[in-house]
């Protein structure tokens, strides 16, 4: 899918070639914040290694959802594999 905004020429001139990264990164927060997409689709969609994106939602303000069932269910895994 192709996505066109369309930007006011002074604004977009401050923006430079930084326009189409910032709003790649704007839509993909927004689609991680609304539920929309998953923290691995986001890094997919951003061509980013887990610790990058690790770092791109630290500085963009985006907390890590990690549960406690999280924690249980990882744990169990390694208990798995330890095992194996």
């Amino acid at each position: 899918m192709t996505i066109t905004l369309e930007v006011p020429e002074k604004l977009a001139a401050r923006l430079g070639n930084r326009a189409t990264t910032l709003s790649r990164e704007a839509l993909g927060v927004a689609a991680l914040r609304e539920g929309l997409w998953t923290e691995a689709q986001l890094g997919r969609f951003l061509c980013l290694s887990r610790l990058e994106l690790d770092q791109f939602l630290k500085d963009h303000g985006v907390e890590i959802r990690y549960a406690r069932a999280d924690l249980e269910r990882e744990r169990a895994l390694l208990d798995k594999y330890l095992k194996a």
